[in-house]
């Protein structure tokens, strides 16, 4: 995907922007980009810049829990429990036998060139089999110019951004953790979460089966939680309990999980999740920026001076998208990722789109 050459000062003018940590909407508002970072936001027409006056600027998605290693594999496992499709002896490990690396590596490539146009800027990745996992990723990256929160296993820990295991490998958790990221996949079954808990990870996915003392807990110990709502359903291990997550404070965020399973379509996760809770839009849209940011100690996830110009301009004036009476929760709703016009990553436009 070729990249539009670099602008080291960008003055983007007479668009409507989703602008704080409260997504508050400024319908005309100018944005000043300095070497990758929001430097100003404000209301009122600004002369001179690039002017998307037809556009409404979002933070970039960030998408909390992903595998984008088995997208050569889509559906494969349609039917099957979570046991049969992706546990320790599951159909996912004989499909990676029988699979090639290139047809591995071309896969990873088109998830991650769908998830960059449709609004995602980053991306949390287990990764599976070692450096030779890591390396397939790092060769898909080469071509899409997405961020990614690395966490590997069975490797060094202080090689990449964190360690993303199953319940099975926590032996490989050193004592020395590098000030990297502990993710953990618990709570699918019962009595997973306690075991979590006992070493101390900074991320646990799913929870669809902790009990109000697992959350207690995990409050207390303030590790944040991705659910991913669309996978749990797909494979039957029910349902997290985000509304007394959010009760307890916990730092809720949203992921897509496996790509043989799920699409990595965060608006499809994001409406989902909030119709079937009944959240509010907002809350589901804090949790695929900003809230990911807090997880993964990203400098983004929210329109402000100060944070990394990572942000999403999309076509307000869409088919799908005008005459809304709510414009945060018709994007939450009914965006799509044909929406999604223009791509801004470190201050540089990726997707250029309209």
């Amino acid at each position: 995907m070729p990249l539009i050459p670099y602008i080291a000062h960008t003055v983007i003018i007479n668009t409507s922007v989703l602008a704080g940590e409260e997504f508050n909407l400024l319908e005309e508002a100018h944005l000043v980009v300095e070497d990758g970072m929001i430097r100003e936001v404000n209301e009122g027409y600004e002369a001179g810049g690039i002017d998307l006056q037809d556009y409404l600027a979002i933070p970039g998605l960030i998408n909390g829990h992903t595998h984008v290693g088995d997208s050569f594999a889509k559906e494969a496992a349609l039917g099957l429990s979570v046991d049969d499709a992706v546990g320790k002896n599951g159909l996912k490990w004989q499909l990676y036998k029988e699979s090639r690396r290139e047809s591995r590596v071309k896969a990873i490539r088109d998830s991650l060139e769908y998830m960059l146009l449709s609004g995602v800027t980053c991306f949390a990745d287990f990764r599976e089999f070692g450096w030779e996992g890591i390396e397939e990723l790092e060769e898909a990256l080469d071509d899409v110019p997405l961020k990614a929160v690395i966490l590997g296993r069975d490797l060094p820990i202080e090689d990449v951004d964190g360690l993303g295991l199953n319940l099975h490998q926590v032996d490989q958790i050193p004592e020395n953790r590098e000030g990297r990221i502990i993710a953990l996949h618990a709570g699918e079954d019962c009595e997973e979460v306690p075991k979590a808990l006992g070493y101390d990870p900074d991320v646990i996915v799913h929870c669809t089966h902790a009990t109000d003392e697992d959350l207690e807990e995990i409050a207390r110990k303030r590790i944040s939680v991705i659910v991913c709502p669309r996978a749990n359903a797909a494979l039957g291990v029910g349902f997290p309990r985000v509304d007394d997550m959010l009760d307890l404070g916990i730092n809720v965020c949203i992921g897509t999980d496996n790509v043989m399973t799920n699409s990595p379509n965060m608006w499809r996760e994001m409406e989902f999740l909030s119709k079937a809770c009944r959240l509010p839009p907002a809350k589901a849209l804090m949790m695929s920026t900003l809230n990911a940011a807090k997880a993964f100690r990203l400098d983004s996830g929210c329109i402000k001076e100060g944070c990394r110009a990572d942000i999403v301009f999309l076509d307000k004036n869409a088919i799908n998208l005008r005459d809304s009476r709510n414009p945060l929760a018709t994007i939450v709703y009914r965006c799509e990722p044909e929406n999604v016009r223009k791509v801004l990553i470190d201050g540089r436009f990726v997707v250029d789109g309209g």
